[in-house]
């Protein structure tokens, strides 16, 4: 049987997340500031992402390399029903 990470699982902390997203933590911050992402918060309060959130900052790396600016990106993620905020 294959050990896999649940999707919605929160385990990994903004320096993975910025070195698998090539994000900055202020740009990941701001993006959960919007509304983007939801990192849950560990006992330490530090910010503790899933597989779903860097998913998500990856979307919206790229529609911002696109033009999108995030009023468009939330609108893009109410459609789909996945926003947080």
């Amino acid at each position: 049987m294959k050990s896999e990470i649940p999707r919605k699982q929160a385990c990994l902390p903004i320096r993975v997340v910025m070195d698998m997203t090539n994000l900055t933590a202020r740009q990941i911050r701001y993006y959960e500031e919007q509304g983007l992402v939801k990192p849950v918060r560990n006992d330490g309060n530090q910010r503790m992402f899933s597989l779903e959130d860097i998913e998500k900052l990856l979307e919206v790396k790229a529609l911002i390399k696109q033009g999108v600016n995030v009023a468009g990106i939330k609108a893009i993620f109410a459609s789909r029903g996945q926003e947080h905020a």
